[in-house]
């Protein structure tokens, strides 16, 4: 499974920032902006990935980068990803595989590694943080995500003569860094992690705060939960059929599983 769980935590959506926080919180992009040393963070979110290819199909986005993912084959309703795909004045896509149904749209292929290449952290489903090394090096011309998105935004910045960078990372041990300093004081909170810890003792599960010795194995032990009056909340969704009924044309519902080590594309 992919670091779904990382992603979620470095705030790889586009209502996310790091640390677990909600880009439509003022308060929550007041710290960001703190931490990064920029004015202001926007408010307005970015695109999901279907809003997205809705607004390369009508034009208003003219360009995309497409990085670690195969929309051309995974996405909902094909025929019209594949339309907005042809539509874009631009098509970037980073991958560490050559043949794959979108490197077909590709207007500039940008070769990464893959996982056995690579060197960082990952977080599984019970808040378990793991140190992953890289087992082999990176083949030709690959270069690794965090690398070749340094680069690009390293270039802009000297195009848009800025004073300072906010990408000045060399390696993972430095973008971690700043990533911990992110989640000082959140429920994440891995103050007390860095590489050499993860290194000499192993996985550990946040939070693992500054002077601890190892992480919480179980949250909300004290019967406190991440909200404001410190109780838990549930919430029951009204059953709602699914959008494509059954009928004496169609009569059947196919439900595509996964396989044991397959998953995405």
């Amino acid at each position: 499974q992919p670091n779904a769980m990382g992603g979620r935590e470095v705030g790889g959506m586009a209502n996310l920032m790091s640390g677990h926080r909600d880009l439509a919180n003022p308060v929550h992009r007041e710290e960001i902006a703190k931490l990064w040393g920029v004015e202001s963070v926007p408010a307005q979110p970015g695109k999901t990935a279907v809003e997205m290819f809705d607004a390369v199909k009508a034009g208003s986005i003219k360009a995309i980068w497409i990085a670690c993912t195969n929309p051309a084959h995974s996405m909902p309703d094909l025929n019209k990803v594949l339309g907005a795909l042809n539509a874009a004045e631009l098509v970037v896509v980073q991958d560490a595989y050559k043949q794959t149904d979108t490197n077909q749209y590709a207007d500039v292929l940008l070769p990464a590694t893959t996982w056995g290449e690579k060197e960082g952290t990952v977080t599984n489903s019970e808040r378990r943080i793991t140190r992953v090394n890289a087992a082999i090096a990176a083949p030709g011309e690959a270069r690794h995500d965090w690398q070749i998105m340094v680069d690009f935004a390293q270039r802009l910045e000297t195009r848009l003569a800025k004073k300072t960078s906010l990408f000045a990372f060399s390696n993972t041990e430095q973008i971690f860094n700043e990533h911990r300093e992110t989640t000082r004081g959140r429920d994440l909170d891995i103050s007390g992690l860095s590489y050499a810890l993860l290194n000499e003792q192993g996985p550990q599960q946040w939070p693992f705060l500054t002077g601890d010795h190892f992480g919480k194995a179980r949250l909300y032990e004290d019967g406190v939960f991440a909200k404001a009056d410190g109780r838990a909340q549930f919430v029951a969704i009204p059953y709602q059929g699914t959008a494509d009924k059954t009928d004496a044309r169609h009569p059947l519902h196919l439900l595509t599983g996964r396989l044991r080590d397959q998953w995405h594309t």
